[in-house]
């Protein structure tokens, strides 16, 4: 079994987590993410983990131990291990899961009995849906960020109309970005697009993992072999990460002068979400590299949709509450967190405002 703490957590909180690791009679409350140092994820995982040292007391009822996996097939290993462990030893699990290709891996965990809640990355099937121990998932709005963001593509002053292209720039092939492109062409059927037209509009990369270095160079590797860049009005990106890898790439030397030109006088906005401070610094046009990302796109419209990596800490209370009193999880089940637009305005707006 892999156990990997978040690096640099301070001296008195490892003792404090110590204190309940002394008590071998604890069961332990298993809180399982992906492995990250920055962005979503790396703001998912302190959460997780900050949350686990401050609960981590000598009264406390449970062991909170945090697990993180470097990929799919170590997460798998991880959901094995405590389903073999069993309920005497598992209190419970909280897990986001990588993506869609760890779904035997859930499915073995939800066999064991152990009761288990998914946040944000929620994989479902009638193994999962109808075990003993589901008692419910967490996630965020990700339909939502799909409709705020065509509305706001419809909207004046953007106006998108059916002869415009739009650049979709996805996370991975789990439900998040499922979600949010179904919400984006919901909002486009209401206002009587066809599946047709949706698809004909539509040029979308391949999967940037969330990484901001993935999205870089798949958005390098995009607008060198574009023709005409011309048509594209509009950029959808699943994430701030993405977002930024798409202003990196334009800083670089990696794109012909021509093909930064041609985007710079075509692309109208540039549109992602998380709320990760570094994004809402170019938006506020306050980052450090202001200047470089404003040659390029400097009068395109950047927003932002909220997603709050707090949400972890929502699934883990959750849980608590269920197994203090048996509390059902908000929403039958599904607690979905609200998400807005940040933009330029709202920033103005609210000073005090910041993201992870």
């Amino acid at each position: 079994m892999k156990t990997t703490k978040l690096a640099g957590l301070a001296a008195v909180a490892m003792l404090v987590g110590t204190l309940a690791a002394c008590n071998p009679s604890k069961p332990e409350f298993a809180i399982l993410v992906p492995s990250a140092d920055h962005g979503w994820t790396g703001a998912i995982l302190r959460n997780a983990q900050t949350w686990a040292d401050e609960h981590n007391t000598e009264d406390a009822p449970y062991k909170y131990e945090v697990y993180t996996s470097d990929d799919g097939e170590d997460q798998i290993t991880q959901y094995e291990d405590l389903a073999g462990r069993g309920k005497n030893q598992i209190a419970a699990v909280v897990t986001l899961p990588w993506d869609n290709t760890v779904e035997n891996g859930l499915n073995v965990l939800a066999q064991s009995g152990i009761p288990f809640l998914q946040v944000d990355r929620v994989i479902t099937n009638d193994t999962i849906t109808n075990s003993e121990g589901h008692i419910g998932d967490v996630r965020g709005n990700n339909e939502m960020i799909g409709e705020l963001t065509a509305e706001r593509f419809l909207a004046e002053p953007l106006s998108l109309t059916k002869e415009d292209k739009i650049l979709v720039m996805p996370g991975d092939n789990s439900t998040v970005p499922i979600a949010r492109n179904n919400g984006f062409r919901s909002v486009l059927k209401e206002n009587n697009w066809t599946d047709a037209e949706i698809d004909a509009a539509i040029t979308s990369t391949d999967y940037t993992g969330w990484s901001r270095d993935t999205a870089h160079q798949l958005f390098v590797d995009w607008i060198n072999t574009t023709k005409d860049i011309s048509a594209f009005r509009f950029v959808f990106t699943h994430d701030s990460e993405i977002s930024l890898g798409i202003l990196e790439a334009l800083a670089s030397n990696e794109i012909e002068t021509a093909k930064k030109e041609a985007f710079k006088a075509s692309v109208d906005v540039i549109a992602s979400s998380s709320g990760l401070e570094e994004m809402y610094q170019v938006i506020r046009g306050n980052h450090e590299r202001q200047a470089e990302y404003d040659a390029w796109v400097g009068e395109m419209d950047l927003f932002d949709v909220t997603y709050p990596p707090a949400m972890i800490v929502t699934g883990i209370e959750d849980m608590m509450n269920y197994l203090t009193d048996g509390t059902p999880v908000p929403g039958n089940g599904d607690h979905v967190v609200a998400v807005e637009v940040v933009d330029e305005a709202v920033l103005k707006a609210d000073s005090t405002l910041v993201g992870f």
